[in-house]
């Protein structure tokens, strides 16, 4: 059984970031502070692949891959965006280090994640996983859930690639098959 993980990270550590677990089909969600707290997390439950929403590669404007997530119909933000560079910096920061100690990092983007799984939201989604979702979850917990699901459909080889040149971003297959 593989522990897989999902990072909805936060820019800073002033606001925390969403992360889930799911080991087998239990699912733990935390919302973390510092980049610590979230290797912590992540080491202490062996997570061996752990999708992280952010750019990881740095870009003065749009990547490659992020235009050919925009011709998918899929809405992302660029990496050189004001707002978002110190989200990258941390995203590059953190998946380096979780990469140094072995872990297969990901790059994702829950929303597109979810609207490419063909679910209606995450309790359908999680639902059809076989996942039980832990009460109230915020935006960026619900988020960390996708991602982690992303994850858990790498370990499985049926996940979604949208390469670019410069990057790839990992997607959900049409799990739930409706319509979008």
């Amino acid at each position: 059984m593989v522990t897989v993980a999902g990072v909805d990270l936060r820019g800073s550590d002033r606001r925390p970031s969403g992360v889930a677990v799911i080991s087998g089909r239990d699912l733990r969600v935390e919302s973390l502070y510092s980049d610590e707290e979230i290797v912590d997390f992540l080491t202490r439950h062996k997570a061996l692949v752990v999708a992280i929403d952010s750019p990881l590669s740095h870009s003065p404007s749009y990547r490659h891959v992020d235009r050919v997530m925009v011709r998918l119909g899929f809405r992302v933000l660029p990496p050189g965006w004001r707002g978002m560079s110190m989200l990258v910096e941390r995203g590059v920061r953190l998946a380096s280090r979780l990469s140094s100690m072995g872990v297969v990092v990901l790059e994702t983007h829950p929303r597109s994640a979810l609207k490419s799984s063909k679910c209606r939201g995450l309790g359908e989604l999680a639902s059809r996983l076989g996942l039980a979702l832990p009460g109230r979850l915020t935006r960026d917990e619900e988020d960390a859930v996708v991602a982690s699901a992303v994850s858990l459909m790498y370990v499985e080889g049926a996940v979604v690639e949208v390469e670019g040149v410069d990057g790839r971003i990992y997607l959900l297959p049409p799990i739930c098959g409706g319509s979008d």
